[in-house]
């Protein structure tokens, strides 16, 4: 009788908490499962918001289009690649350079590391306003003080040429990550013992190889983990692209996210646009499934 009392009781507990879950599951499938498994259908219909008619079944012709037809999006899908590449790359670079430094006992450390932070935590259309004041061709800081100081003879046109466009948003979407880099890697470095470092120097060891021998590979697990969110975050970002040149000029420094965002808002093909967004997707998990692979390799 007892044994069956608390089995009564475990059941009534499991009900319980099954039912606590419920509000949330619901808000989960409503705001998550439910869209994304939408969008994936609509990729496979000619959904257009002008449209009087129905959404119709169309099958794979919006990704025949994109991959046979759609001029943009080769040199968009290039520049992503150079685009994240280059914001995974020069971030690690420099947000480890900031991360060793910031480890040192240096005075304010404090005061630094909180200051590293600042590019991270500003709002996207707080960052885009200064950049676009900085780079402003007729009345910016960085050209005002260029030909203050007689270094160019005409202001430099930073969104206007493609290729500096190019340049500009790279260099800001750098600027913008580091602090991720430098904080993770600085976390990274607090957890090497010191005592490895002092074997090395007795062993004869000098900070370059210490580096080399010790920090690098110490760094690992951090290195894999910092850049495979970067990867993905760069490739997937918007803001930055959308509020700097929203990838103009004349396409040049165009992405996946903001293509699908004016495919669908402006030219109102919600269809073609979610078919985009499914390709972003398959690109994402290909890349997860390599990382994984090599993740396990590694192990």
């Amino acid at each position: 009788m007892k044994y069956h009392q608390i089995l009564t009781r475990k059941k009534s507990a499991f009900k319980l908490g099954y039912l606590m879950l419920l509000p949330a599951v619901i808000l989960l499938v409503a705001t998550q499962i439910y869209p994304f498994l939408y969008g994936i259908g609509m990729s496979f219909t000619n959904y257009n918001l002008l449209s009087m008619h129905k959404p119709k079944f169309i099958g794979l012709d919006n990704f025949v289009k994109i991959v046979t037809k759609d001029k943009v999006f080769y040199p968009m899908l290039t520049f992503s690649f150079i685009y994240t590449m280059s914001i995974v790359l020069f971030s690690y670079l420099f947000g480890l350079m900031f991360a060793i430094l910031l480890n040192h006992p240096i005075r304010m450390r404090g005061f630094f590391r909180a200051a590293t932070l600042l590019p991270w935590i500003i709002s996207s259309m707080v960052m885009a306003i200064n950049w676009l004041w900085l780079m402003n061709d007729k009345y910016g800081f960085i050209n005002r003080t260029l030909l203050d100081f007689h270094l160019i003879k005409e202001p430099i046109l930073f969104f206007v040429k493609p290729e500096m466009a190019r340049f500009s948003v790279i260099v800001i979407g750098i600027w913008r990550n580091i602090p991720f880099m430098a904080i993770t890697l600085l976390a990274g470095l607090q957890g090497i013992p010191n005592d490895l470092y002092e074997s090395a120097t007795i062993d004869g060891a000098n900070p370059l190889q210490a580096f080399f021998a010790i920090t690098l590979p110490m760094l690992k697990s951090v290195t894999l983990m910092s850049t495979t969110l970067m990867f993905i975050w760069a490739f997937n970002g918007f803001e930055n692209i959308y509020l700097l040149t929203e990838g103009g000029p004349v396409n040049s420094t165009m992405v996946i996210p903001v293509y699908a965002y004016q495919t669908a808002f402006n030219k109102s093909q919600m269809g073609y646009s979610s078919a985009l967004s499914v390709l972003l997707l398959a690109i994402m998990l290909i890349f997860g499934m390599i990382r994984f692979k090599l993740n396990k390799q590694d192990i």
